[in-house]
């Protein structure tokens, strides 16, 4: 059993998910719910273990960068 949450509130699993509340699946139950075969379903990171995000290009980086086409 892994922890889920749900991207929106809707029905999962015959109970009502409030989105962004974890809850324990199967990975049965999960294999029809998470990516690729359907969207409704991610799993669950705890806030303080998520990835912080990447720095932003310095200044040469940005400046030289080739131009899209």
């Amino acid at each position: 059993m892994k922890l889920y949450t749900t991207k929106r509130d809707c029905e999962v699993a015959g109970r009502w998910r409030t989105a962004g509340v974890p809850f324990s699946l199967s990975d049965e139950q999960a294999a029809e719910l998470t990516p690729p075969r359907g969207s409704v379903v991610a799993s669950y990171v705890p806030a303080d273990t998520k990835e912080e995000p990447h720095a932003r290009l310095g200044r040469n980086k940005r400046r030289n960068r080739k131009a899209a086409h």
